[in-house]
């Protein structure tokens, strides 16, 4: 089996966003640490647009200099010791700025395809840009922030033009929709690799996209009572390593505590818990690719201590891997 553990490397986007240091530097560097010890390697879906952001506000700003230096730093460290860099777009950044104090987030254009396609072509290439000036490697893959890529057939050309081929986006049957964000998987194919071409849920042999869908898991409320109950027993264990807190999703927290449903394997708290379980049923499956979603934000104590368990456990039988070293045409 081909196990990614792929991170979407970000801050926060609601009023409370947090500090880049607790939200991606420390965590992160837990990580690192982590894959020096197994000598294993990661994915991380940079969010390029806040990277944009602070370099745009570090001059006027001495504080975003320092944030600015470290996460540049670190991306570059990440890349030259073997780990994936690849690219994340979150482009409500294109609306929100710094007032001297904090971030100010404008999610009212939170999907890309909020966008005009001449616009969505210029962000494109300025985020996949600025990772491109970090690395000096090619950057080919793509997750879309909040897993809103649809409908992709506004996005397509942009990516063709831009060379990006892979996305990691789907996950199995996963929905939801928002005021300001949506995603709709629930016909996509039951697959862990596949082509695609307008839409990501459609596969077409002959698609110029491949589609490496996260691990989906069904959960149910109990599991979930669970999280929350452990959550407030036990915090210092439990609480996520990054002190901001999520953009309000209304409706969503409800549908986890009230009914089944369906989500990504995920390295998030206590999500960890079950990635023993998604890789038994891939196996049952006969399937050769696991990708597991996280985010360092999101890292607790308790998923990081299940992390490098998960790993120590899989080494041996299992290929700890990145989309560029399955994927990449050298």
């Amino acid at each position: 089996m081909n196990i990614y553990i792929t991170l979407d490397y970000e801050i926060y986007f609601g009023e409370n966003h947090g500090t880049v240091e607790k939200c991606i530097i420390y965590p992160t560097s837990e990580l690192i640490r982590i894959a020096n010890k197994h000598q294993v390697f990661f994915s991380f879906f940079v969010d390029c647009g806040f990277l944009l952001k602070l370099d745009e506000y570090r001059k006027k700003y001495p504080q975003l200099e320092g944030d600015y230096k470290k996460i540049t730093e670190q991306v570059k460290l990440l890349s030259d010791s073997g780990h994936d860099i690849q690219l994340h777009i979150h482009p409500h950044w294109e609306d929100s700025y710094y007032n001297g104090e904090k971030w100010i987030i404008d999610i009212k254009r939170y999907k890309l395809i909020d966008f005009s396609e001449t616009e969505i072509a210029d962000i494109v290439y300025r985020y996949k840009k600025v990772l491109t000036e970090i690395t000096g490697k090619t950057i080919f893959a793509f997750r879309a922030g909040g897993w809103c890529l649809q409908p992709f057939s506004k996005l397509k050309k942009a990516f063709i033009e831009n060379q990006i081929n892979l996305d990691s986006s789907v996950f199995k049957n996963g929905s939801f929709s928002s005021e300001h964000y949506s995603y709709d998987f629930r016909t996509a194919p039951d697959k862990d690799i596949y082509h695609f071409d307008d839409e990501p849920t459609i596969e077409n042999p002959d698609g110029y996209f491949t589609e490496v869908p996260i691990s989906g898991i069904r959960n149910s409320p109990l599991f979930f009572w669970r999280l929350f109950f452990l959550g407030r027993k036990n915090p210092k264990l439990h609480k996520p390593l990054g002190d901001g807190r999520a953009m309000p999703a209304p409706g969503y927290r409800k549908n986890l505590l009230t009914k089944f449903t369906n989500n990504p394997a995920s390295l998030d708290g206590y999500n960890v818990h079950l990635l023993g379980r998604v890789l038994s049923k891939l196996l049952k499956k006969k399937r050769e690719h696991m990708v597991v979603i996280g985010h360092p934000k999101a890292l607790s104590p308790y998923s990081i201590k299940k992390l490098e368990q998960f790993i120590e456990n899989n080494k041996e039988h299992h290929n700890f891997t990145t989309y560029s070293k399955q994927f990449l045409k050298h």
